[in-house]
């Protein structure tokens, strides 16, 4: 079985780092992780029928926005804008992962420890709406 959900206009959310607020308390840096998470969540159960119990296979792409300076002055690409992101503003992609992974246990399956094969990618997209990500879930049959 195979589902694919798509998540637009809210930017994905890594999840690890971490800072110290007090008395042994530990919270999330990332402000945007919570709705994150409630987003792919809400999307999975829209889309996936049942809990996956068997292994499956993950292929993401995230998709963020372009910075303005990847623009030239009348609004066409530059020719040398990346096509994937490097910098360390949107976070590395293991703690993206971290977060969608979390975000579709009970939602898509029953927990990330069934994920055998993951395939991620940060791009960048051209629009605000567009920003989000594309997740294609394959259980796969023993």
């Amino acid at each position: 079985m195979e589902y694919i959900i798509t998540i637009k206009g809210i930017e994905s959310a890594p999840q690890g780092s971490k800072k110290h607020v007090g008395r042994g308390i530990m919270v999330e840096t990332c402000k945007r992780l919570k709705s994150w998470r409630k987003e792919v969540s809400l999307r999975a159960k829209l889309i996936v029928d049942e809990i996956i119990e068997e292994p499956v296979e993950i292929e993401v792409v995230f998709w963020f926005k372009r910075p303005l300076k990847h623009y030239l002055p009348n609004g066409m690409l530059r020719q040398s804008a990346p096509v994937y992101i490097t910098n360390k503003n949107k976070g590395d992609l293991d703690k993206h992962c971290r977060a969608l992974l979390d975000s579709l246990t009970k939602s898509a399956f029953a927990d990330d420890s069934q994920v055998v094969s993951l395939h991620a990618v940060k791009k960048y997209c051209e629009t605000e709406s567009q920003t989000g990500a594309t997740i294609k879930i394959r259980s796969i049959n023993l």
